[in-house]
């Protein structure tokens, strides 16, 4: 587990370069967090991490966002599912277990018995205008926990730098 404080909508984007940058692949991302508290910031953040030039936007309406890249991000926002039983006609399984990308599930607390065994769960939480609270957390095997540890060594020699040099990340 990981807990990351962030002070703006900057720090958090940049805090989600560098899990882009560390990410491997196949993963699933897990975000849950409430309106607000900076999810769709954090997805855009990996995919610039990732490598990809596209813009990303939250995909509330589509469900699903596609970009490619060397690694190709699938961007789902779960926001409008009334029913978790509504991600079957969205073919999730091809998503969830592709062998290729990345997923990024954004309100992937509605479907948690769809996700599978092995993913990064990060929940985010408003601590008031500015400030957010995300703890980074491991499902399943050690994969996650390992880049949960990189993420953490790099903090320790101060390569994340959400906060522009002063360093708000708990080891």
């Amino acid at each position: 587990m990981l807990t990351v404080y962030t002070e703006s909508e900057e720090e958090t984007l940049n805090l989600g370069i560098k899990i882009g940058e560390n990410i491997f692949y196949p993963s699933l991302i897990a975000l849950i967090g409430e309106l607000g508290s900076g999810k769709t910031t954090l997805v855009r953040g990996i995919a610039r991490g990732m490598g990809i030039k596209a813009r990303v936007k939250s995909p509330s309406f589509i469900i699903i966002n596609e970009y490619p890249g060397a690694i190709p991000l699938y961007h789902f926002d779960l926001y409008r599912l009334n029913d978790p039983q509504e991600i079957n006609s969205l073919g999730y399984e091809e998503y969830f277990y592709k062998k290729e990308g990345v997923v990024v599930i954004e309100w992937a607390d509605k479907i948690l018995e769809f996700l599978p065994s092995d993913y990064l769960e990060i929940r985010l939480k408003v601590e008031d205008l500015e400030r957010r609270k995300l703890v980074l957390l491991s499902r399943g095997d050690k994969k996650y926990s390992k880049l949960i540890e990189k993420l953490r060594e790099n903090t320790k020699r101060g390569k994340i730098d959400v906060n522009t040099g002063n360093g708000n990340i708990p080891s």
